[in-house]
């Protein structure tokens, strides 16, 4: 795990710029750092050493110091490619899965891609086609973003990097603005800035270095095909069981020790039990509890490390979090209206005093429906204006009219996300209603939102987070299974959950889903009253012209008073504030 940087301008570049952008990344890789640079253009990497602690120094260069290559991310399967490429007559000097990577693009050029199970952000100079290239893994478990203007171009692990650029131009994307108030994050490809992208998921993008010239070559996507997949439910429990059992298998190879996320939810409890199984020893778990009852699943998770004789590890969230609010905006270089990336950020912290590497069960609720969200589809078609208003934070043509400025709803499409969402959605319509809702949470959601949160908040802390859920494996496999498995009888999870009952009890499959968040509505009626009345009462804020003041304060005031309950929509309006401030003010 690590972070990857790098520039291609035409004008050159000061070498001042390497270090800068090293330093806005070393918290993603502490342990080493390296770059490689040509007449126009450098690549870098810094280092967390998870795999070949002592010889995976990146970046790596070939015999002939034609193609160099940096990467961030694990591939999970490199043992296999090696030998793969062994019996092809390929060498190696090292047991990194980075070198694997510079072989198999010597071997297959750029469509080696195609060989790899893993989540990767790979930058690779290539001398003879006088081209860099980014690939980004398949579901964007990696992130991997690309700044582009005139003849420069920059790309990074993370937006902040491009701001130690000396002509980075920080021009707001106002659509992105709008975007995040009904998404309750940034959709992709945008960002918040308007000549910041996403590197798409399933995607690598070939940079001339003669002219500037950007190829984008799609190289996998979940097929828009008809449900094919109609088994038993013993012959899906077969299925998953096998995948999930590998999938956990290969993302346990380190040279480091292994931990686990564990949430007490079904997803992270069912990781720790394949954990075990595979590798019969105890091992630490850490979890976050609540004094809120309603949002503490601490009692869940230590049913699963006493059957299992698991090192429980628990850490209370308390309501002090405005500072860390703050700092996980900077992390994660966007707004983000979902709240529960302060305890990520905080359990991630707690494992990273004893470990670089835990596991997590994050990806389970896209694969199996495990939102109740997707019980609107009961009533609505998942194409419909009606579905999108229920699953959305304010509502394209209602409330969110009327809070804009005039002078800002003049810059902005007021439908333009609903028009994103049935772009997207249309590319699955050969699918069921619930699998539709379910391939748009994984090209958006899961990019967009929630698996920014475990990189971001983790990395933040130096430490290495992976999800056997997330193998691409399983997203081909359930997207061939009727959504009537996942989605049965008001039954989220269905298939999942008739799995878990050969591990857990009934009462702990069964039990309500809770969400993994933070109790900042009740807060913000008590202990953070001041803080949301100061925030959004402040000249900086009021000077942004993109609310109307007069229904900020109405609605500060209905909630305080708990007349209505605007939590979500406060906190992703106080988060965008906060956003400002860090890197716009």
């Amino acid at each position: 795990m690590c972070g990857i940087a790098g520039l291609i301008c035409k004008n050159g570049f000061d070498s001042s710029v390497i270090n800068s952008f090293v330093k806005t990344i070393q918290h993603r890789g502490p342990d080493d750092h390296g770059f490689y640079k040509v007449e126009n253009a450098f690549i870098l990497n810094t280092r967390l050493s998870i795999i070949d602690i002592e010889s995976g120094h990146q970046p790596f260069i070939s015999d002939d110091e034609n193609i160099v290559l940096v990467q961030n991310g694990e591939i999970y399967n490199y043992i296999e490619l090696k030998q793969e490429l062994i019996d092809l007559g390929y060498a190696f000097k090292s047991s990194s899965d980075t070198e694997v990577l510079l072989v198999a693009y010597q071997a297959y050029g750029a469509n080696f891609v195609n060989k790899l199970n893993g989540m990767f952000a790979i930058a690779i100079i290539d001398k003879i086609k006088n081209k860099l290239s980014l690939y980004r893994d398949r579901l964007g478990v990696k992130p991997l973003y690309i700044y582009q203007k005139d003849d420069t171009v920059l790309f990074s692990s993370e937006i902040k990097t491009f701001t130690k650029y000396p002509g980075f131009d920080n021009t707001i994307n106002d659509q992105a603005i709008h975007n995040f108030l009904v998404y309750n994050y940034v959709p992709i490809p945008q960002t918040i800035f308007k000549y910041v992208s996403h590197i798409q998921p399933g995607y690598f993008y070939e940079i001339d270095l003669g002219n500037y010239s950007i190829a984008k070559t799609q190289y996998w996507k979940l097929e828009n095909s008809k449900e094919d997949l109609v088994c038993s439910d013993e012959e899906y429990l077969k299925d998953i069981d096998e995948l999930l059992l590998d999938a956990t298998k290969i993302r346990l190879r380190s040279d480091v020790p292994v931990g686990a996320f564990l949430s007490g939810g079904l997803d992270s409890s069912l990781i720790c039990a394949y954990m075990h199984k595979i590798t019969g020893k105890p091992f630490n778990t850490y979890t976050i509890g609540f004094k809120e009852k309603e949002f503490d699943e601490s009692e869940y998770a230590k049913y699963i490390t006493n059957k299992y004789g698991l090192n429980y590890h628990e850490k209370i969230l308390e309501a002090d979090i405005v500072e860390l609010w703050a700092k996980t905006t900077w992390y994660n270089d966007q707004p983000h209206g979902d709240i529960s990336f302060i305890p990520t950020f905080i359990v991630s912290e707690f494992a990273a005093k004893d470990h670089k590497l835990v596991l997590t069960g994050d990806g389970g609720d896209e694969l199996f429906a495990g939102y109740t969200k997707y019980l609107s589809l009961e009533k609505y078609d998942v194409s419909s204006k009606a579905f999108f208003d229920s699953i959305s934070l304010f509502r394209e043509g209602g409330f969110i009219n009327s809070l804009y400025t005039s002078e800002f709803k003049e810059k902005i499409n007021l439908e333009g996300a609903f028009n994103l969402f049935s772009n997207v959605i249309s590319k699955s319509s050969n699918k069921d209603n619930i699998n539709q809702a379910l391939y748009f949470d994984t090209v958006q959601l899961l990019p967009g939102n929630n698996l920014v949160k475990p990189d971001k908040m983790a990395m933040a802390n130096s430490l290495e987070t992976r999800s056997p859920f997330l193998d691409y494996r399983f997203f081909e496999m359930m997207m061939r299974v009727p959504g009537n498995m996942k989605l049965k009888n008001n039954d989220t999870k269905y298939i999942l959950k008739k799995l878990a009952l050969n591990h857990f009890s009934e009462d702990h499959v069964y039990r309500k889903k809770q969400m993994f968040t933070v109790p900042v509505g009740e807060w913000f009626k008590t202990k953070l009253s001041s803080y949301l009345i100061e925030t959004l009462s402040d000249e900086r804020f009021v000077s942004r012209k993109i609310f109307n003041q007069d229904l900020i304060i109405q609605m500060v005031n209905e909630h305080i008073s708990g007349e209505k309950n605007y939590t979500r929509e406060l906190r992703a309006i106080v988060n965008l504030e906060i956003w400002f401030r860090q890197f716009i003010d």
